[in-house]
């Protein structure tokens, strides 16, 4: 990624990681590493692969629900890194993907706009709302999970207009079982 010097670009690089610390910090040990017995037996999870797929689909539907036309997707961060939440009692060795994308070539006047269809669109298709920051006049952005995967979403206003898509999986095993 290249960053041209100055504040503009500081805020808008501050805006992107962020949208994604957000992610990876609120994200963890979503896909349970017990099995529904309780005991301690590790379930199995998707792998880094099936994740990376994953991630992408909830990008394009949610690009396909909302934008019309839709942006074009500008390639920011896509990460892999470990899954070491405190809170999350699981084992180590696993870890989390996240893709972000800056959405260019829509106009910033319909920001509020866009922001409302796809809060309309998240809430029913299954995810809930984590944070709803819609209203905030310099960056507003709003947070959900999915219901059924657990994988974690932003849609995200830098302060000057510039709209980011991210999403973030649970924590999994990067072969979709632990290793011994």
């Amino acid at each position: 990624m290249r960053i041209k010097r100055g504040f503009r670009a500081w805020w808008l690089v501050a805006g992107a990681v962020f949208g994604l610390l957000v992610g990876l910090t609120a994200g963890c040990g979503v896909l349970g590493v017990r099995n529904e017995n309780g005991n301690n037996q590790t379930m199995k999870t998707l792998n880094e692969q099936q994740a990376n797929q994953r991630a992408e689909e909830h990008i394009q539907r949610a690009v396909a629900a909302v934008f019309s036309p839709p942006p074009r997707l500008e390639r920011d961060l896509f990460l892999t890194s470990d899954c070491t939440d405190p809170t999350d009692f699981g084992p180590q060795g696993r870890v989390q993907v996240s893709r972000n994308y800056w959405l260019r070539d829509l106009p910033k006047e319909r920001n509020r706009e866009y922001f409302d269809k796809i809060y309309d669109y998240w809430t029913r298709n299954g995810y809930r709302v984590l944070k709803d920051d819609r209203a905030n006049p310099k960056n507003p952005g709003l947070f959900v999970e999915h219901n059924d995967d657990a994988f974690r979403m932003t849609l995200y206003s830098s302060v000057e207009g510039d709209l980011s898509l991210s999403v973030t999986s649970p924590c999994i095993w990067p072969t979709g079982e632990p290793t011994p």
